[in-house]
């Protein structure tokens, strides 16, 4: 019987274009047009600097772009760039069913090594979908037990999705695949502490899984070997990381027959996708039973208990974030921002805003009590009441995260924020040609000027 990685290899070195239907092709294509655009505005935001400053000083010289900069370099620091920046506002897309951030993790992968390989889209398309489809399932296999054990799935399963990414770009063969697949289960890391202190380091993740996605690639096609059971065996990912393995058959088995990469959801707002349904939902209140930040004397938020360490506990911090990253993961904050600016963008997580009266006396009238019959993790849904200060109770539910299968965002959305995210990093021609390029991926011959129109001065 094959193990786990032998069916990821296999399914990834036999995987052709042609395989593929091309709705699946095109809204892969589309997800690399929004990361992009996610990753050019981070590009211009704080916390770029630790990330291009070490591309400086490390890079070197080399064939790929990082992201809203004049610097080029190897392929595995472009990777660990662009997937930082990628994630950088938390603004890049979600897989629901398994909790990852597929594309920060293998848009970054592919464009380094198309670059440096000298792919052509079609080829591109493939390896990303190949990593879509592993990342997706990987997490599956577990839902929302990562998270509850500490780990961060994106950035333990991501390694295992860039390894399979990557050695579809380098066109390595089954056996070589399912080394890069073993390797990676020494190389799978990153812990959610982060949400302790409000520290910037979950950046990080989707940039370090990408990274190491090639690393173990490059090494596999180098002679190096690594487990065939490095997923489920003894000493395998798995029960190192969870205490036991997963039973992964029917999740494999339906490889090249259902398409994961349709089920990604696209991110309508800058933080944590958890936070997402209660923000419609705040606006829903706003704009249906005019509730406003001086009308609302209480504020419960019904969440699942799975998302109340990350985003409603320690409560008097979420009320209160130190940080404009703790912000993106406070739901109190979130709610709050949603009724005091009629929505929610960029903006609202500002180190200004963690200062704002108005603010903040909202996000400390926003409680929450836990839902036992919520379908979270398999969808993330949001349940708001408020108290309004004439005596009134109103609420809203909303069951489906905006932007997810159940209710996606359309293309033209998608694009337009692209378009907002990207124009804060170039001009309004370059980002009108680089979209073209990216929505053309399908035909396009090479990728070096593609790698081109992401980069600026």
């Amino acid at each position: 019987m094959a193990t786990a990685a032998q069916g990821l290899a296999r399914f990834a070195a036999r995987l052709a274009p042609e395989d593929i239907p091309l709705a699946v092709r095109d809204n892969a294509a589309l997800r690399v047009l929004d990361t992009i655009g996610c990753a050019l505005a981070a590009s211009r935001e704080e916390l770029a600097g630790s990330v291009l400053s070490l591309a400086r000083q490390w890079g070197g010289g080399g064939p790929c772009t990082v992201i809203g900069s004049p610097l080029r370099t190897p392929p595995p620091l472009a990777a660990l760039a662009n997937g930082c920046l990628a994630h950088g506002l938390d603004f890049d897309d979600t897989h629901a069913p398994s909790i990852t951030h597929a594309s920060a993790v293998l848009v970054p992968v592919v464009l380094a090594l198309g670059q440096s390989e000298g792919l052509d889209g079609r080829s591109l398309l493939t390896a990303l979908v190949a990593g879509y489809e592993t990342i997706t399932r990987l997490g599956m296999a577990a839902p929302g037990r990562f998270h509850e054990r500490g780990w961060h799935a994106t950035a333990v399963c991501g390694a295992f999705a860039a390894a399979v990414s990557a050695g579809s770009c380098l066109g390595l063969d089954e056996a070589k695949l399912t080394a890069a697949v073993g390797i990676s289960a020494s190389l799978a890391s990153g812990v959610l502490e982060f949400l302790e202190d409000g520290t910037s380091v979950k950046r990080l993740h989707p940039g370090w899984a990408a990274h190491s996605g090639i690393l173990a690639a490059g090494l596999a096609r180098a002679g190096l070997t690594g487990p065939a059971t490095g997923l489920e065996g003894r000493f395998g990912f798995y029960r190192a990381a969870l205490g036991e393995a997963p039973v992964l058959g029917p999740l494999l088995a339906s490889l090249g027959r259902e398409w994961e990469t349709l089920r990604i959801s696209f991110k309508p707002y800058p933080c944590c996708h958890y936070n997402h349904a209660y923000v419609d939902a705040a606006l829903r209140l706003k704009r249906e039973h005019g509730v406003t930040a001086a009308s609302a004397t209480d504020i419960e938020c019904i969440v699942p208990q799975g998302e109340v360490p990350i985003v409603c506990e320690p409560a008097d911090t979420k009320r209160r974030p130190r940080t404009p990253y703790e912000a993106q993961f406070s739901l109190p904050f979130a709610v709050a921002a949603a009724l005091v600016d009629g929505g929610v963008s960029v903006a609202s997580f500002s180190r200004e805003r963690l200062t704002d009266p108005d603010l903040l006396a909202l996000a400390a009238r926003v409680r929450y009590t836990v839902d036992p019959q919520s379908s979270f993790p398999r969808t993330f849904p949001g349940w708001v009441k408020a108290r309004l200060s004439d005596g009134r109770v109103v609420e809203a539910r909303q069951e489906h995260n905006r932007g997810g299968p159940e209710q996606p965002l359309s293309i033209a959305e998608v694009v337009e924020k692209y378009r907002d995210n990207a124009s804060r990093a170039l001009s309004p021609p370059r980002v009108a040609e680089l979209e073209q390029a990216v929505l053309g991926l399908e035909g396009a011959a090479e990728l070096r000027s593609l790698g081109s129109l992401c980069a600026c001065d």
